[in-house]
C-alpha cells in the first residue's frame, strides 16, 4: 500500500494566506510518495508547478485544482492548490472528485487492450462481427442537408472504433443532420446531457438506434471525434460476456486499487466533489453552474456507464492508471497487461494517411509523432479542461484536476506544461 502523508510549506501557505489575504481554504499543500515508503518532501520536487496553481486560484479564475505526476525516478509527487468551491473552506488535494469526461476514453481504450490480448479480437476485426446490428450501415451522401445514404463499401474495424475514424460523430460537435438526428435519439457523450429522447436504457439500445442513422464517411477514411468509444463498449461486453461496468471495475479499476473512480456518486462522495462551472468562452465569465452535473444529478443511477465520457476519478487514482501504462502495464505488484500490449495502446495506430488534430491517435488517446517536440507522448483531456498524459522518452506521467467549461476557457495547462518540464528537469 502506498501511504502518504501531506507536507505544508511555509512558502506556500503564506503565500495563499498572508501576503494575499486568502482564507485558510486557499492554502497549498504538496507531498512526495513512493510504493515503497513515503518521503515528505514539501514543494521541493515541484515548486514551478505549485506556483502555477496557486496563481490560478489566487486571481480567482478557479475554485481549486490538483495535480498528480508519476516521477521519472520513481514515486509519485502531488500539488495541489484552492478549495472545492468559491467560499468553500474544504481544500482540493488528491482525493478530490472531478468529472473527468473523456478521460474516461484511455480507461475504455485500456479495456478493450486486455481483450484484444486475450485473442477475442483484433485491431483489424471487423465489428459486425461482434455487433451484427452493423451489418448493413449507410453512409450519408450529403451530412449538411439530410439523412440520405447509401451502403457503406468500407468494412468498420476496432481500429476505427479506437480512433475515431469509424464514421460517428458527437450530437454537441454541430449542427448537420447527422448530429441534430444524435440528439433527438438521445445518442449523447454522457449523462449529464439531455436530448429529445430520454437516454438509451442499455448500450444495446444505443446500438439500436445509432445502426438507423447514417455514418458521416467512410470508415477509415477521416478522423472525426465522435461517439466511437461507447460503441467500443458493446464490443467489450460482448467478446467479454459481461457488461461493460463489470468488465473495466474487475480487470482495471479492483487491480490497481482505484476505488475513488466510479460512475455514479456514492454515500458520502458529494463532500469531495470540485464544482464545475462554464466560465464563458474566453474564460472570464460571469460563470454560470452547469446544469445537470451536481452532486445530486451524479448520484442517481446511471442508464449506461458512458465508455466515452462517464466517470468520476481523483489525481490519486488516474495517476495510478497512468503509472500502469508508462510501466508497460505493471500496476504495483499486479500485471494488468503485457508489455508489448501496453506498447501498442500507447502507439499510434491510424489508418494509414490520416492525422488526428495533427498527430496520431492509439488506443483512446492522442499520440504526438515523430518530430513533435513531445514525440512518442500519449494522452487525453475531459471536456471540463482536466488533463492526462504519460511520456515515456522522460519516464514520466502526469494529471491535471480541475473542473472549466467550456474545454480549456480557463487555460491552466500552456503554463503547466513547461513548469512541470522545467521542475522534472525536462528540456525540449
Amino acid at each position: 500500500m502506498i501511504i502518504e502523508r501531506p507536507h505544508f510549506d511555509r512558502r506556500a501557505l503564506l503565500f495563499g494566506m498572508g501576503a494575499l489575504s486568502l482564507p485558510l481554504g486557499l492554502s497549498a499543500c504538496a507531498s512526495v510518495g513512493s510504493s515503497a515508503e513515503a518521503t515528505p518532501l514539501g514543494l521541493d520536487r515541484l515548486p514551478l508547478t505549485q506556483d502555477v496553481l496557486n496563481r490560478f486560484v489566487a486571481a480567482g479564475r478557479l475554485p481549486g485544482l490538483a495535480v498528480g505526476v508519476a516521477l521519472p525516478e520513481g514515486g509519485k509527487a502531488f500539488v495541489q492548490a484552492g478549495t472545492l468551491d468559491f467560499g468553500s473552506f474544504t481544500r482540493a488535494d488528491r482525493d478530490t472528485l472531478f468529472r473527468i469526461y473523456s478521460m474516461t476514453k484511455l480507461i475504455t481504450g485500456a479495456a478493450a487492450a486486455i481483450l484484444m490480448e486475450e485473442g477475442r479480437f483484433g485491431l483489424d476485426t471487423p465489428v459486425a462481427d461482434l455487433i451484427p446490428e452493423f451489418a448493413s450501415l449507410k453512409v450519408a451522401t450529403n451530412p449538411a442537408r439530410g439523412l440520405a445514404g447509401r451502403p457503406a463499401v468500407n468494412t468498420m474495424t476496432i481500429r476505427h472504433l479506437l480512433t475515431h475514424t469509424a464514421g460517428f460523430t458527437y450530437a454537441h460537435t454541430g449542427n448537420n443532420a447527422i448530429q441534430r438526428e444524435y440528439a433527438k435519439q438521445g445518442a449523447f457523450m454522457a449523462t449529464s446531457s439531455r436530448g429529445d429522447a430520454p437516454l438509451p436504457a442499455s448500450y444495446d439500445e444505443l446500438i439500436t438506434r445509432l445502426a438507423d442513422i447514417p455514418l458521416m464517411f467512410e470508415p477509415g477514411t477521416k478522423y472525426e471525434y465522435g461517439i466511437s468509444i461507447d460503441v467500443l463498449a458493446v464490443v467489450i461486453e460482448r467478446a467479454a460476456g459481461m457488461p461493460f461496468g463489470a468488465f473495466v471495475q474487475r480487470r482495471i479499476l479492483d487491480p490497481l486499487a482505484m476505488q475513488d473512480t466510479v460512475w455514479r456518486l456514492r454515500e458520502g462522495d458529494a463532500q469531495r466533489l470540485a464544482a464545475l462551472y462554464n466560465y464563458g468562452s474566453n474564460g472570464t465569465g460571469p460563470r454560470q453552474p452547469v446544469p445537470n452535473t451536481s452532486a445530486a444529478d451524479l448520484s442517481r443511477p446511471v442508464p449506461i456507464p458512458f465508455a466515452g465520457s462517464g466517470l468520476l476519478s481523483t489525481a490519486s487514482d488516474y495517476i495510478d492508471f497512468l503509472t500502469m501504462l508508462l510501466n508497460d502495464g505493471a500496476g504495483g505488484r499486479r500485471r494488468i497487461m503485457k508489455p508489448e500490449t501496453a506498447r501498442l495502446l500507447r502507439s499510434d495506430i491510424l489508418p494509414e494517411g490520416l492525422t488526428a488534430n495533427g498527430g496520431g491517435h492509439g488506443f483512446g488517446g492522442w499520440v504526438a509523432r515523430v518530430g513533435h517536440k513531445r514525440a512518442g507522448e500519449f494522452g487525453w483531456s475531459g471536456n471540463a479542461s482536466t488533463q492526462a498524459w504519460i511520456d515515456p522518452a522522460h519516464n514520466f506521467a502526469a494529471v491535471l484536476m480541475m473542473q472549466a467549461l467550456p474545454y480549456r476557457s480557463v487555460n491552466v495547462l500552456d503554463e503547466l506544461r513547461p513548469v512541470l518540464d522545467a521542475d522534472l528537469g525536462i528540456s525540449r
